[in-house]
């Protein structure tokens, strides 16, 4: 006889349980202590992309692709008033 399979949601609930476990008691998780209040972080500043240079070779695709299902389209055309 087969053996049974666990459910996805019986997976998920048994990982989280393990984690749970697992994780100390922080300060985060307890309540917080009198006192002044925590310095707040500066942001990270996420360097600027130049997509035009990262994919410089798409355009050149897409006009391949373009040329190549125009001709198989004209080429169709031709053979169904050829076979006729």
């Amino acid at each position: 006889m087969a053996k049974k399979r666990k459910s996805r949601r019986a997976k998920k609930k048994r990982r989280t349980q393990v984690r749970e476990r697992a994780l100390p008691v922080s300060q985060e998780r307890m309540a917080p202590a009198p006192g002044p209040a925590p310095a707040v972080k500066a942001k990270t500043v996420v360097p600027t992309v130049d997509f035009s240079h990262e994919y410089r070779y798409v355009i050149s695709d897409l006009k391949r692709i373009g040329i190549i299902a125009a001709s198989m389209l004209a080429l169709l055309v031709i053979l169904s008033f050829v076979i006729k």
